[in-house]
């Protein structure tokens, strides 16, 4: 029987539209910053694309002009009222090209150890997934309220997955993602790292920042299937 593999997706870009969604994402730090600190910030998501919410929200903070000495208070403040707004916000969450389908492949028998590792905090992370509706495909949630920087992020849980699930190495978690930063943070991690270049990334720039194997979206073709290892009884 083969060893069992634990596949991260990334969420914004890779399971969900970052095109279709860049008004709600704009929104939610706008929003969140004006409402604790008085000032009118300007955000363009795709500028931050790979980035964790408490990384992007300090960047924000010091440009408005808020003193570094002040960001530790303002930031869980910012974060609480973020999450807070995403939730009972109207918001368009789209999927991606042929993620349900995959989806729906990967946890027929031998199912994997489906999760995500994303940038977004948690409330907001899960929020979207199940604005989606593929909440329940994911037994493993990796997300960013307490970390400031990718990489520290997807190498905690690649760790915890190994762990877990007793892989005998750290190839065996598979990290899908469609920016730079995640297959900067999967190969540091000495995970699988599989490129998407389904958001603002081209498959060019994925492969060079090192992505094993890059494909324009996740529909599921026989290519991505063997890269992620998936075999049908």
């Amino acid at each position: 029987m083969s060893e069992k593999r634990v596949i991260l997706f990334d969420i914004d870009g890779t399971l969900v539209s970052s095109q279709k969604s860049e008004f709600d994402e704009r929104r939610r730090y706008v929003d969140a910053i004006r409402e604790v600190t008085d000032k009118e910030p300007s955000v363009v998501p795709s500028r931050f694309a790979g980035m964790v919410d408490p990384q992007i929200c300090r960047i924000i903070l010091t440009e408005v002009g808020i003193d570094e000495q002040l960001i530790g208070s303002y930031l869980p403040q910012v974060i609480a009222r973020m999450s807070q707004a995403y939730i009972t916000m109207r918001k368009q969450v789209t999927l991606n090209r042929g993620v349900r389908e995959l989806l729906e492949v990967l946890t027929q028998p031998p199912p994997s150890v489906l999760g995500v590792v994303t940038g977004n905090i948690a409330a907001i992370g899960r929020e979207k997934l199940a604005a989606a509706r593929i909440e329940h495909y994911f037994s493993e949630g990796f997300y960013a309220d307490r970390y400031v920087d990718r990489n520290r992020l997807v190498k905690d849980a690649v760790e915890t997955c190994v762990s877990k699930y007793k892989l005998s190495d750290t190839t065996k978690v598979v990290i899908v993602g469609d920016t730079p930063l995640d297959v900067k943070a999967a190969n540091e991690a000495q995970a699988t790292s599989i490129g998407i270049a389904s958001g603002v990334y081209s498959i060019d720039e994925l492969s060079k920042e090192g992505a094993q194997t890059v494909f324009h979206d996740l529909t599921p073709s026989n290519a991505l299937l063997t890269s992620l290892a998936f075999r049908k009884e």
